[in-house]
């Protein structure tokens, strides 16, 4: 083994490429624990563009000065960090190149009192800071590490204890922080930061890292996660926007930039260098933040995105694994974040997103059934307009594909019932095929314009009553709508009543249940968020 008690810009820098291969190798994995502060699914992602970034240029690096090759990096880290894991990676990289001000090279000494100007540095940045969190790591890195020089002056020497020990403090994150203890997951940025650490004792010790030895330490592994359970159970939330802003030559402090933010915005976090000051917040306004910080100096680097559409991705990319019994896989096509979780839920395998209506091309029904981990794969299209699409699919693909023809997403949930992912292919179609014997149901939509159609008059604007593809009636609120649609459906004491609602009605469904459960109060009724954006409601009858 090596016997390193120096290092210099050229080994930090080499160093951070190691570490930035590894967060690329397991990003996705890290992207798996992201539930904190917003389940979005991209921490793996931001820390490793966010690395990317501070070593912008430095490929062919030949200054070994560790002062000024840890400035270049801590700069270009705090311009281009990315999410709130970016950012506060950033603020350690800027710590550190504080702590190794005026060296040339670093000892395991002066590597220790960096890592204390880390910590400061960190927990500066954050306005409200969270134990559990990349945090506590990059705490329990600097105390362990500072421990351990005591009786060590190598680097190879100290490092093994220091991860370790962090790898504990990692695995312990869930007690300290409750919404991971819900989720059943560590702290997906301290993960990263441990695998930054992993980087640096590979590279002292010359030994290729193995991923899946460094993902499979204490504290580091995925396996059992309760993402499902989680995502479903926050379906509902709304995240807003996470905003990301530079302000060049600021003519105000920090502390002032970051009171005016706090007022419109949250988790944030706020670092700078030189004459760059880095915001990242979380608003449902972003233009309020934009409109804030404009009035402190030039705006650079600008960033916005829609927390509550990574927030779907991510639920929608949570699904089950393949277990050594499973024989076929299931896809469903789904409108609608809280749909999509419903069926993860129920066993499905794939969803194909549909933004407005149920008209995926056959390129994204293909792709969904290429991800499948069997060669037995079921669609269910869950609309009469998607079914020619999954035949279609279905033709093209080399596996053995089959086609249910649900032609709305109830039908599709109730099929769902009978579905056994252990069963082979064959019995489940036969399965699948009886599925809706008990069940009625219809949707109610909102007419973009004036018409006729069943020898039924309808007006721009009116709720539109459809059961089994026939228009019935027309109402000119959801309330009325949705209660002639359970009155016609003549349900009784035994029948259980399931009203599906959409994403444009959210304020008035506490109005709606309130009425529906005084009206109908001899019967079962169950109110679900579906998040569909073609149909103002779903009611099933059972």
């Amino acid at each position: 083994m090596n016997n390193i008690k120096t290092i210099n810009g050229t080994d930090f820098a080499k160093i951070l490429f190691l570490a930035k291969d590894l967060i690329f190798n397991t990003k996705d994995q890290i992207n798996q624990l992201n539930v904190f502060p917003v389940p979005d699914g991209d921490t793996g992602t931001n820390m490793y563009l966010t690395l990317e970034s501070a070593l912008k240029n430095l490929n062919t690096i030949k200054d070994q000065n560790i002062n000024s090759v840890s400035k270049k990096i801590a700069k270009n880290a705090v311009l281009g960090g990315r999410g709130n894991s970016g950012v506060i990676l950033a603020q350690i990289l800027y710590g550190l190149s504080k702590g190794f001000d005026k060296l040339n090279k670093c000892d395991v000494k002066e590597f220790g009192n960096s890592l204390m100007s880390a910590v400061d540095a960190s927990y500066e940045s954050v306005s409200n800071p969270v134990e559990g969190t990349m945090l506590t790591i990059i705490k329990s890195f600097s105390e362990s590490w500072n421990n351990a020089r005591s009786n060590n002056d190598s680097f190879n020497d100290v490092l093994p204890l220091v991860c370790d020990h962090a790898g504990k403090v990692l695995k312990d994150t869930p007690n300290m922080l409750e919404v991971l203890k819900q989720a059943d997951v560590v702290d997906a940025g301290g993960q990263g930061l441990l695998i930054i650490f992993e980087a640096m004792k590979s590279y002292m010790s010359g030994d290729k890292p193995d991923i899946d030895q460094i993902m499979n330490k204490p504290g580091q592994s995925t396996e059992g996660l309760n993402i499902k359970e989680f995502v479903q159970e926050h379906a509902e939330d709304e995240w807003g926007y996470c905003v990301q802003l530079v302000i060049n030559n600021a003519d105000a402090s920090r502390e002032e930039i970051e009171i005016a933010v706090n007022e419109n915005g949250g988790s944030t976090v706020i670092t700078g260098i030189e004459e760059y000051i880095k915001i990242h917040t979380h608003s449902e306004d972003p233009g309020k933040i934009l409109s804030t910080c404009i009035q402190f100096g030039e705006l650079m680097e600008i960033n916005i995105e829609n927390m509550d559409k990574q927030f779907e991705e991510f639920a929608n990319d949570s699904e089950i694994e393949l277990n050594e019994n499973q024989k076929c896989s299931i896809i469903a096509i789904s409108n609608g974040n809280g749909f999509n979780n419903l069926f993860i839920n129920l066993g499905v395998d794939k969803i194909v997103k549909c933004e407005k209506t149920l008209n995926p091309s056959v390129s994204e029904i293909l792709e969904a059934i290429d991800h499948c981990k069997t060669n037995d794969v079921i669609v269910l299209p869950n609309d009469k307009n998607a079914i020619m699409a999954s035949d279609l699919a279905a033709q093209e693909s080399a596996k053995n594909v089959s086609i249910i023809n649900t032609k709305s997403i109830p039908e599709g949930l109730a099929s769902m019932m009978s579905y056994n992912n252990e069963l082979d292919i064959d019995t489940n179609i036969s399965n699948l095929e009886n599925y809706t014997i008990d069940m009625n149901f219809g949707s109610i939509s909102r007419a973009s314009r004036a018409g006729i159609m069943n020898n039924t008059k309808y007006k721009e604007g009116e709720y539109i009553v459809v059961i089994k593809d026939k228009i019935l009636f027309a109402e000119s609120t959801l309330i009325e709508s949705i209660s002639k649609t359970i009155s016609h459906m003549n349900p009784d004491s035994e029948s259980l009543i399931t009203l599906y609602w959409g994403d444009h009605n959210k304020q008035q469904i506490n109005e709606i249940e309130s009425k529906l459960i005084q009206q109908f109060n001899f019967i079962d009724l169950e109110f679900q968020y579906g998040g569909q954006s073609n149909i103002e409601a779903w009611v099933v009858i059972e």
